[in-house]
C-alpha cells in the first residue's frame, strides 16, 4: 500500500493561457509565463508615470517629476490645460520596444503614433496631461485552443491584454473631441562620441553611452603685443652691416681647426746652450741638454730625471735662463741641492755644507757665559781669551745631532787629523780638508784648501738663486752634474 501511494501522480494544474500542464505550486505557466493563480489587486505594483524628460533645447535627460531643466533651467512643461468636465482621464500605455543606443532614441522608443494607440485601444494625453496606467480585468477561464496564437505569429494588443487571467480588458476610448496634437521641436544635429560613435546632444560635456569627456573647445589666443615700441616720429637711420664685406663661407667645404682655434704661443728656444754631465754612478758621462727656458731637475719626470737615487725628490731644483745667465734655484725639498764652493763662499747661521762624507752645520757665533762670582768653577778645558764661540754640528742620518765644535776663530779646521774637527775614518776627506775664517766683523768664510778631489759643497739656499758658470758641479742626493756652457 505504500509503495501504491508513492506511485501516484502529483497534482497538476492547466494553463488557461495555452493549456500547459503546470506543477500544482507553480505561480505561473512554465510556457507562456502566464499567471496561474489570481492575484490580489493590493500586490500589484503600479508603474511609472513618466521614464523622465528631454529638454527640448539642450537634449539634455531629466529625472522624473522634474520641472526644470537641470542643464539650462529651461521650463519642461508648458502650463497644462484644463481636461474637460466630462470626460475621463485618459489612459497611456507604453509598449515594450528594443533597446536603443542612446537615451534619447530610448525616450523616443517609447513614444506611439496616435494610429498605433486607435489601433491598440489606448488614447495619447496631451503634454502635461495625467497619465494612468491600464487597468486589465481576468478573462474567463476557459479559452478555446483555436483562439490561440500559433508560433510566428503576433497577438494584437487588446487580444494579449485579454487572454492574461486577471486582467480587465482596456476600455473602450472616451468620446468627444480628440485632444491637441503635442507640438515638439525639431532636435539638432547631435554629436558623435570618438570612442563608442554614439549620438549624443550638442551641449554634453560627456557620452551618455560610454561616458568618455568630449574635449573643451581652445579658448581664443590672446592678440600678440610687441614688447617694444618703436616711436614713429623717430627719424630713419641707415647702418652699414660689416658682415656683408666677407665672403659667405660654403657649407660643404670643411673649416680647419687651426682657423678657428687660439694659437699656442711656441716656446722661445734658450738663448745659449747648455747641458749637465754626469760625473760619478753607474750612469757616468750621460748628458742633459737644457732645451728651455726653464728645466727641472729631480725625479724621472723632471726635464733632468735621476729617478734612481731614493734621496733626489720630484722637484728638487729648476735651471734657468735669465738675462744671458744660467742660474739654479732650490725648490724646497728636504735634501736640498749643493753647488761645489770654487775657493770660497759665505757662511750665513743655519747654512749645510759637505765634506767628504760629512754633512755639517754652521749655528753660528754662541755666547758662552762665565762663572758667577764667588761661585766654584766647574772644572773644564780652559778657554783662551774673551768673547763668542763658533759653532759647528754634525748632522746624522734622520736630521739628528753628531759631534759639536765650538771654537773662538780665527779658524776652525776640518780634516781627518790635526785639526779642531777630525774624522779619521773619512777616507775622501784630506788631513786638512777645509777651513771656516772668521772675521774681525764675525763673518763666517767656508773654504776650500784643495787637499782633495771631492771638495767642498755648500747648500742653495731655497728660493735665492745662484749663477751657475762652466765648470761648476752640481749635486742633488748622492748624484754630481758638471755644468758646460757652449
Amino acid at each position: 500500500m505504500r509503495r501504491a501511494a508513492r506511485m501516484l501522480p502529483h497534482p497538476m494544474i492547466i494553463c488557461p493561457a495555452c493549456g500547459k500542464d503546470n506543477e500544482d505550486l507553480a505561480s505561473e505557466c512554465k510556457r507562456c509565463r502566464a499567471p496561474l493563480r489570481q492575484e490580489d489587486p493590493a500586490d500589484e505594483v503600479a508603474m511609472p508615470q513618466s521614464l523622465g524628460e528631454v529638454c527640448r533645447r539642450c537634449e539634455a535627460y531629466n529625472e522624473p517629476d522634474v520641472t526644470v531643466c537641470t542643464n539650462c533651467g529651461l521650463p519642461l512643461f508648458a502650463p497644462p490645460e484644463q481636461p474637460p468636465q466630462d470626460k475621463t482621464p485618459p489612459e497611456a500605455f507604453t509598449p515594450p520596444s528594443q533597446v536603443p543606443e542612446t537615451l534619447s532614441e530610448e525616450l523616443r522608443a517609447l513614444a506611439i503614433s496616435d494610429e498605433e494607440a486607435a489601433e491598440a485601444g489606448l488614447t495619447i494625453a496631451a503634454r502635461g496631461g495625467p497619465v494612468e496606467a491600464p487597468a486589465f480585468a481576468p478573462a474567463g477561464p476557459s479559452q478555446a485552443p483555436a483562439d490561440r496564437p500559433r508560433a510566428g505569429e503576433s497577438v494584437p494588443v487588446a487580444a494579449a491584454s485579454s487572454a492574461i487571467p486577471g486582467r480587465r480588458p482596456p476600455p473602450a476610448p472616451p468620446r468627444g473631441p480628440p485632444p491637441e496634437p503635442v507640438l515638439t521641436a525639431a532636435l539638432p544635429a547631435g554629436k558623435a562620441c570618438a570612442n563608442c560613435g554614439a549620438l549624443n546632444p550638442p551641449a554634453a560635456k560627456f557620452c551618455f553611452e560610454c561616458g568618455t569627456p568630449f574635449a573643451r573647445k581652445p579658448a581664443p589666443a590672446a592678440p600678440l603685443r610687441p614688447s617694444i615700441e618703436v616711436a614713429a616720429e623717430l627719424p630713419a637711420e641707415t647702418f652699414e652691416d660689416a658682415t656683408t664685406e666677407s665672403p659667405p663661407v660654403p657649407v660643404d667645404e670643411a673649416v680647419p681647426a687651426e682657423s678657428v682655434a687660439e694659437p699656442i704661443p711656441e716656446e722661445q728656444p734658450p738663448p745659449f746652450a747648455a747641458k749637465l754631465v754626469l760625473q760619478n754612478g753607474g750612469g757616468e758621462g750621460t748628458e742633459f741638454v737644457l732645451g728651455h727656458l726653464e728645466n727641472s731637475l729631480g725625479g724621472s719626470a723632471a726635464h733632468i730625471g735621476l729617478g734612481e737615487d731614493p734621496f733626489i725628490a720630484p722637484h728638487a731644483a729648476t735651471l734657468a735662463f735669465v738675462d744671458e745667465r744660467l742660474v739654479l734655484r732650490d725648490e724646497g725639498s728636504a735634501n736640498g741641492v749643493y753647488v761645489r764652493v770654487r775657493e770660497s763662499a759665505a757662511l750665513e747661521r743655519g747654512d749645510l755644507f759637505v765634506a767628504g762624507e760629512r754633512l755639517l752645520r754652521y749655528d753660528g757665533p754662541l755666547d758662552i757665559a762665565g762663572p758667577a762670582q764667588g761661585d766654584l768653577p766647574l772644572l773644564g778645558a780652559p778657554r783662551s781669551g774673551q768673547g763668542p764661540l763658533h759653532r759647528i754640528t754634525e748632522v746624522l742620518l734622520g736630521a739628528k745631532t753628531g759631534r759639536t765644535c765650538h771654537r773662538a776663530g780665527p779658524t776652525v779646521s776640518i780634516g781627518r787629523t790635526g785639526c779642531d774637527l777630525n774624522f779619521t775614518g773619512d777616507s775622501l776627506l784630506g788631513a786638512k780638508h777645509a777651513e771656516i775664517r772668521i772675521a774681525a766683523d764675525g763673518q763666517a768664510t767656508l773654504v776650500d784648501l784643495g787637499q782633495a778631489p771631492s771638495g767642498v759643497f755648500l747648500r742653495v739656499r731655497p728660493q735665492r738663486p745662484v749663477d751657475l758658470q762652466s765648470g761648476d758641479v752640481v749635486r742633488v742626493g748622492e748624484q754630481q752634474l758638471r755644468v758646460e756652457v757652449g
